[in-house]
């Protein structure tokens, strides 16, 4: 019997949950499964609180303490970052250095599409120059898609050392409908149509576009209800005081809540009419495969990497975003009928368990199988 493999997770877990918390619960459970030792280092919010589930991080220094502890300990380490964020960046090479220094090299999850702050840059830049080491450093590189598979190879990074690994998998699908709080039932039951749309108080998630995009399409349809899900706790109170301001009919068409289960997650996406997707720096994202296999219609910002059946909008473009919402309100019964007869393509080829692969890829098996690598962000 081949020797257990143990695996250090890097990233984010839940609670809070999201599209990287998802991914690594359920392939920290598929390591498990196969008698794999994996432990998880938690790196999102929370990371502080003590939990038999995941290893808290109390401080930076805390953080380089531990992996280095883990990587003596024999484990390999599994790194998940994205062209988003310079702490990010910043872990991950940390990770990376302690590897290579160990004659272990990290692994390392890239997250995302290609309108990322920092990615892709293929020029001279100190940014370039940055990604360039951290994936020189790593042993492997997992990312989404072959397109992104494309833009790391562009720094001169062996297409050897990449594998184009779709994150979304079955299990996402798998799902107990649960009850919704008296307030979400009481706002859903009063508004029609309900758009759904999974954000953060974040400039990619044009909170901003978005309220000039719906002032517009309430004008045609008053009755819509907007519900703005997925804050964590630290932003959800920042939103709270930024829409104080609006007028009191925009204010009771809005439904503002934190972060959900994933249960929730889904049963309300079930009970809802349209999903806004709106940022662009994602790929295809978890969520707008969710909704398309569940046969809610889907209007997201293009970024080329959207699936069929996904009604594209010019991102920041609010007037557009308008347009694809009223169209997709006065086609809705069509719309959903098309995605129950025709599901798309790429909701049939996420249909492998990717989970698994990338179970595979963490634990050094041999039975890497292909995929088609489609999306990464909730």
């Amino acid at each position: 019997m081949k020797q257990a493999t143990k695996v250090l997770l890097i990233g984010n877990y839940p609670p809070p949950m999201c599209g990287w918390a998802m991914q690594t619960k359920l392939v920290a459970g598929e390591l498990h499964r196969r008698g794999h030792v994996c432990e998880v280092l938690k790196i999102n919010e929370n990371r502080q609180v003590k939990s038999n589930e995941y290893v808290d991080v109390q401080s930076g220094p805390d953080y380089l303490l531990k992996i280095i502890r883990y990587t003596l300990r024999g484990f390999q380490l599994n790194v998940h970052v994205n062209g988003m964020s310079k702490k990010g960046y910043w872990l991950a090479l940390a990770a990376a250095l302690v590897g290579r220094l160990a004659g272990r090299p990290t692994l390392l999850t890239f997250h995302g599409g290609l309108e990322q702050m920092y990615f892709p840059r293929h020029d001279r830049s100190a940014i370039h120059q940055a990604f360039y080491l951290l994936f020189q450093l790593a042993g492997e590189t997992a990312c989404d898609s072959n397109d992104i598979k494309s833009a790391i190879e562009g720094y001169g990074i062996s297409p050897n050392k990449i594998r184009a690994i779709a994150t979304f998998s079955p299990q996402y699908m798998q799902f107990e409908p649960v009850a919704l709080p008296r307030q979400t039932e009481k706002f859903i039951d009063n508004r029609h149509p309900i758009i759904f749309s999974y954000v953060s108080y974040r400039p990619e998630y044009r909170l901003e576009v978005m309220h000039e995009a719906m002032l517009r399409y309430w004008q045609s349809y008053p009755n819509a209800g907007i519900i703005w899900l997925g804050f964590p706790e630290k932003e959800l109170s920042i939103v709270e005081e930024s829409v104080r301001n609006w007028p009191e009919a925009e204010r009771k068409s809005l439904l503002l809540l934190g972060n959900l289960t994933h249960d929730q997650f889904l049963t309300l996406l079930t009970r809802s009419d349209i999903n806004l997707r709106t940022p662009a720096c994602d790929g295809v994202a978890a969520s707008v495969l969710e909704s398309l296999a569940l046969g809610i219609p889907v209007v997201a910002s293009q970024n080329g990497r959207r699936p069929p059946g996904v009604l594209c909008y010019q991102d920041t473009d609010a007037d557009d975003m308008c347009a694809k919402l009223i169209y997709a309100t006065e086609h809705l019964e069509e719309l959903k009928s098309s995605l129950r007869t025709n599901l798309p393509k790429s909701i049939e080829r996420s249909g492998e368990d990717n989970v698994s692969v990338m179970a595979d890829w963490l634990a050094g098996e041999t039975s890497i199988r292909n995929c088609s690598a489609v999306a990464v962000a909730r």
